[in-house]
């Protein structure tokens, strides 16, 4: 049975570890920490690298929450892509679910408004 939960997320940490340019593109990587409530609460740390050049941007990314989902606690990944072209695809990494979360597999979709985050994660269990 497919469940829905959505959350409020804050961006706690936004660092840039690392930049490069190369031939004309810039690539960074890009420590982020987030706080969760709602349906979902708890933590996440991020992983992002990035590229932009003069017409396009892209990233890839993995988030580790440690969270609890409609009041199962546990962990699993976030494996994030996205691009200008294809737009951004967050799907849960299958076999990365721990405790009560073990065996999650769905996807998530992100919305930022100004200063409000939202997560949705449509999960099976």
């Amino acid at each position: 049975m497919t469940s829905t939960a959505t959350a409020s997320f804050t961006v706690d940490q936004w660092e840039p570890q690392a930049t490069d340019e190369f031939a004309g593109n810039d690539l960074s990587r890009v420590a982020i920490a987030k706080t969760f409530t709602g349906a979902v609460e708890g933590t996440s740390k991020v992983e992002l690298l990035t590229a932009t050049n003069a017409t396009s941007r892209a990233y890839v990314g993995f988030e580790r929450l440690e969270v609890s989902v409609d009041g199962r606690k546990g962990s699993f990944v976030l494996h994030h892509t996205a691009d200008d072209e294809s737009g951004m695809t967050v799907k849960i990494l299958t076999g990365s679910g721990a405790g009560e979360l073990t065996g999650i597999t769905g996807t998530a979709e992100i919305e930022i408004e100004g200063d409000d985050h939202r997560l949705t994660l449509t999960y099976t269990l």
